[in-house]
């Protein structure tokens, strides 16, 4: 069934778009809630200016999504946790940690539902975190994740570190 979208619907596609759905979907979900109008031959020509304009938005949402995804499968984000002498962190890394560390150290805004990440991560060392940026666009990101050392290994380290120089 075609639809033009009257409002933005995530994972289907912006304002004024014209898209296909399951008759189901749109009859219970998209126009109970006057999220699209049934496309006819009369209300494509009613809005065929606002359409071609919709087209152009999604040409260049996906363009930006396509290039935050290269920037971001170019980073990596790291935290330092403590944790056992096995590798299991005693907490855990999650998406709203993930969202924070890409926003401060990266300035790159990402919603926490668009991150893929079944469970938190609980173990030290690398981690490919999926993030679905757009429709059809994602990106993978690596999380590193290193142990944190104890502040009497840290000052143990400085002392021999000091002993070697003097010496």
């Amino acid at each position: 069934m075609e639809l033009i979208l009257t409002k933005d619907v995530p994972s289907l596609g912006i304002a004024n778009e014209v898209v296909k759905v399951k008759p189901g979907y749109a009859r219970n979900y998209l126009l109970p809630r006057k999220l699209a109008i049934v496309a006819t031959p009369a209300s494509l020509k009613e809005r065929a200016g606002k359409i071609a304009a919709a087209a152009d938005r999604r040409r260049q949402q996906l363009s930006e999504a396509m290039e935050l995804a290269d920037r971001v499968g170019r980073i990596s984000v790291s935290f330092e946790r403590k944790s056992s002498d096995e590798g299991r962190l005693f907490g855990s890394v999650t998406k709203e940690d993930i969202v924070n560390q890409l926003k401060e150290m990266h300035m790159i805004e990402v919603d926490r539902k668009s991150i893929s990440l079944d469970q938190p991560i609980k173990l030290t060392g690398e981690t490919l975190v999926k993030i679905r940026l757009e429709t059809g666009v994602s990106a993978n990101l690596t999380v590193v994740v290193n142990a944190e050392k104890d502040p009497a290994a840290v000052a143990a380290e400085a002392a021999v570190t000091e002993e070697a120089q003097e010496a």
